[in-house]
């Protein structure tokens, strides 16, 4: 396979795993029993540390997936509210 095709291949991979990641948030969704329990300022941080303790394992800067994970936290965490706020 082509370099190309190895890296298309990878981002699939990525989004069957978010697609999975995106499924335990909407039953996070389901559980909660507060909207105030949806964003959680420590478990973000916690998070983001531990993803950047895995890129240095990997020997990749912290600062190329942080950002990435910042925005993928933020994004599920609007999506979490979103599946929240319709059940009421």
């Amino acid at each position: 396979p082509t370099l190309r095709a190895q890296i298309d291949r990878i981002d699939r991979e990525l989004v069957t795993l978010i697609a999975e990641r995106t499924g335990y948030i909407a039953r996070a969704a389901e559980i909660k029993q507060q909207r105030s329990q949806v964003h959680d300022d420590a478990r973000i941080e916690d998070v983001v540390a531990k993803v950047c303790v895995a890129a240095r394992q990997h020997g990749i800067p912290a600062a190329l997936v942080e950002p990435v994970w910042r925005t993928l936290i933020a994004q599920s965490i609007a999506y979490e509210f979103a599946r929240f706020d319709k059940r009421a």
